[in-house]
């Protein structure tokens, strides 16, 4: 494109960027299109009709985890740079598009990893992936990441990132630009089998890497039995301090005496203290345990402690602290774990299967999760944790009056990327439906602070109840049938027709109920076999709970939801939600509602409506139309915006707000397939902005007002200089010129 063009969305942009806010939508790319357009100009948008938009989001959209629900990804690692944590994992989904979704993960043609950032833990950039197949092409796979940085004696920030090749070794790339590029700093292993010096570690892979306070690298790797391990106490496992380059190796290797261990090594220094953590295997560990801690439970996460780790007899077992995921609601798997803290705060990542749970295939794909675990620094004590689907709450709220990268979300249904530019991937619908969310925009603060006012329940009947399911397998078309039945003993069926595997929803009519005897069970017909999960409930038409419980009929004991003989005490909470619960009353013999009795007012708390008149800004490329729904993809409509441009990116705007305040989720929903979104932002409107639609004279020509508004807004554009625009475009000194203003008055008039 003309530079010509570039130049003149500058100047239409310009009135945003006088609004004594952040930058908004800059256009600084020779695809972008010729000026700003508001929405009441192009098409005459048709709303979405709630049955087009996509059900295929294969993470709950009331959960935090995983962290992406596009891509698998595991063995999770992670460095903070410039106040975002970047999270690198080893990129499951390169095995998943090679062999599909139906045959078992076995890593062999992994060659990649994945790279993820977060400023406030629950919306995340997919920034593409990092191909060490072509930096390092020696190498035969690439698992199992850890990364440290460092500033080093150019001013720049250094990082290190070791990896698993194959069982065979440990490799290591660097980089100083973490979405740039990076290179393969020896052209080998850094360590393998042949490694002088390392003997008796039949499988020198899974490396944790750590520096210290004094500045020093340690790398600890390993798995496998020894030639005198037993079963209890394999030998395997190794560490080594680190040359000052990082890339060599600078002391002799040294055993960590781990009990039980299987893989996943990985170091922390905390508060002078270095933490190795490890996971183990599968056996049963009450047969030998010599430590003054619990026995660890099978293929869960331990750790150990030093202050001398080259020194095998220093190690303290510290015990078990984090369990398996099969033992926290998941399916049960390996792990690898990464301790961070990010913030003030310690996080632990780790993988778990539950997008392939989602997705309803069979394939042994990972996903990345994260949850907040407290860690006490003064003893080096973590606390044990299992991981949660609903994961960590958001550190801090996005600001929606300032210009957010679109590609900044928490989940998505029919979306895809484009990751060409790593430090500002766009975000592509792939269907009619598609849509993405972003987690925690706060419009307004509620009164007296960002707290808001504790919830009162009160006792609710129960109206009706929608069962949102997704069935994982079937062996043939079949009705399903759900039966709860009231505190009267009624049962209040309702059925679905499944045809195969996916979401479905089941709607009881419970008709006022005082409470519930059992909250559902199910049967099918034809004697189907079936396997379902019931993702959530949604109570009278509002209240939504997380249920996240399979049913089957293939085993005796999984065919319904909990009911009143399941062993509750008085007051007991059966299953809650933000703003609703299921107690059990025992003198009503009865699960029993509790609700808030208005649950929009709850949703915005005690938080004023938005009073500042605001636009919505959009950078597009497409044909159609995008829609902001409110905490769910079919909620309350807050805008919408129509464009037609399906050549160039364009900055779109709508005025057209619905009344907004409060933290919100916002839902972004697209009308067609193949709409490139950027970035967005809500702006305040002020009189300016009417003269981007044209302040002109009747004769089409400027007045003095014009042109020193004019002139303000270019001042207003931070990437202004001659060698952006044509030459004669702008002067040096960012006045008008003659020419600037013919090209002007033919967009103003064109608008006028």
């Amino acid at each position: 494109m003309q530079n010509k063009g570039k130049r003149l969305v500058a100047l239409a942009c310009t009135a945003a960027l006088c609004l004594g806010v952040s930058p908004s939508i800059p256009v600084t790319t020779e695809e972008s299109a010729d000026f700003l357009t508001s929405a009441a100009e192009t098409l005459d948008g048709i709303p979405i009709s709630s049955d087009k938009i996509s059900t295929n989001n294969y993470k709950n959209t009331k959960y935090n985890n995983p962290i992406s629900s596009e891509f698998f990804c595991a063995d999770p690692t992670a460095v903070e740079y410039e106040g975002r944590l970047y999270v690198i994992g080893t990129n499951d989904h390169e095995q998943f598009e090679v062999i599909g979704p139906d045959k078992d993960n076995s890593y062999e043609q992994i060659k990649s990893m994945v790279i993820l950032s977060t400023d406030d833990m629950v919306n995340w950039i997919y920034h593409g992936e990092i191909n060490i197949g072509e930096i390092a092409p020696w190498i035969m796979n690439s698992w199992a990441p850890s990364i440290v940085s460092r500033v080093e004696e150019d001013g720049k920030t250094h990082f290190y990132l070791y990896f698993s090749n194959n069982g065979l070794g440990v490799g290591v790339i660097h980089t100083t630009d973490l979405l740039g590029e990076w290179d393969d700093p020896l052209g080998k292993p850094l360590i393998s089998t042949s490694t002088p010096g390392l003997t008796d570690c039949p499988n020198p892979f899974d490396p944790g890497a750590v520096i210290d306070d004094n500045g020093v690298g340690w790398l600890s790797f390993g798995a496998g039995m020894a030639s005198d391990g037993t079963d209890y106490m394999p030998g395997s496992n190794r560490i080594v301090r680190l040359g000052e380059d990082m890339v060599s190796i600078d002391s002799e290797f040294a055993e960590i005496p781990a009990p039980y261990h299987f893989e996943a090594s990985e170091l922390n220094y905390i508060n002078g203290t270095y933490v190795y953590t490890y996971n183990n295997d599968w056996s049963d560990h009450s047969a030998q345990w010599d430590y003054d801690c619990p026995v660890p439970s099978s293929c869960s996460m331990v750790y150990m402690t030093t202050k001398t780790p080259l020194d095998p007899t220093s190690w303290e077992m510290k015990g078990e602290y984090f369990v398996n995921p099969g033992t926290a609601g998941f399916d049960y798997s390996n792990n690898h774990t990464h301790l961070h803290k990010y913030k003030g705060e310690y996080y632990l990542f780790y993988h778990t299967l539950m997008l392939k749970r989602g997705m309803g295939i069979t394939g042994s794909y990972r996903s990345m999760n994260v949850d907040k675990i407290n860690v006490d620094e003064e003893t080096v004590t973590i606390e044990k944790i299992g991981g949660t689907k609903k994961g960590p709450d958001a550190i801090q709220p996005v600001n929606p009056f300032t210009e957010q990268l679109a590609a900044n979300l928490n989940g998505t249904a029919d979306i895809s990327f484009d990751t060409d530019n790593k430090s500002r991937p766009e975000v592509i619908s792939d269907g009619v439906g598609a849509w993405f969310s972003v987690r925690s925009a706060m419009f307004t603060e509620t009164e007296g602070g960002t707290e808001e006012a504790p919830v009162e329940l009160s006792l609710i009947d129960v109206d009706t109840i929608d069962y949102n399911i997704t069935v994982t397998s079937v062996d043939q078309a079949t009705t399903v049938s759900m039966y709860p039945a009231s505190s009267d003993g009624a049962n209040h069926p309702a059925s679905v027709d499944v045809t195969g595997t996916g979401k479905y929803t089941i709607s009881c009519d419970i008709g006022g109920a005082s409470g519930m005897m059992n909250m559902g069970y199910f049967e099918v017909d034809n004697d189907a076999q079936i396997t379902f999960t019931v993702d959530t409930i949604l109570v009278n038409g509002k209240y939504e709970f997380d249920i996240s419980s399979e049913l089957t009929n293939t085993r005796e004991w999984a065919s319904g939801l909990r009911n009143i003989w399941n062993g509750f005490a008085d007051g007991d909470k059966v299953y809650t939600s933000d703003y609703a619960e299921f107690r059990y009353s025992e003198s009503a013999g009865a699960i029993q509602f509790y609700a808030d009795a208005d649950i929009k007012d709850v949703n915005l708390g005690n938080a004023p409506l938005l009073d500042t008149e605001v636009a919505f800004y959009a950078k597009v490329k497409g044909t159609g139309r995008i829609e902001v729904h409110l905490d769910s993809p079919t909620g309350d409509l807050l805008t919408s915006i129509d464009f037609d441009t399906p050549d160039a990116f364009r900055n779109v705007y709508n005025k057209e707000i619905a009344d907004v305040g409060g933290t919100r989720d916002l839902y972004f929903v697209f009308s067609n397939e193949g709409i490139v979104f950027d970035s967005w932002a809500f702006l305040p409107i002020n009189d300016t902005d009417d003269r981007i639609r044209g302040d002109v004279n009747a004769d089409g020509t400027f007045n003095v007002a014009d042109v020193v508004t004019l002139q303000k807004w270019l001042i207003c554009v931070p990437d202004v200089t001659l060698a952006d625009w044509k030459a004669g475009d702008l002067c040096e000194d960012n006045r008008l010129d003659v020419f600037d203003l013919c090209l002007m008055k033919r967009e103003l008039l064109k608008k006028s």
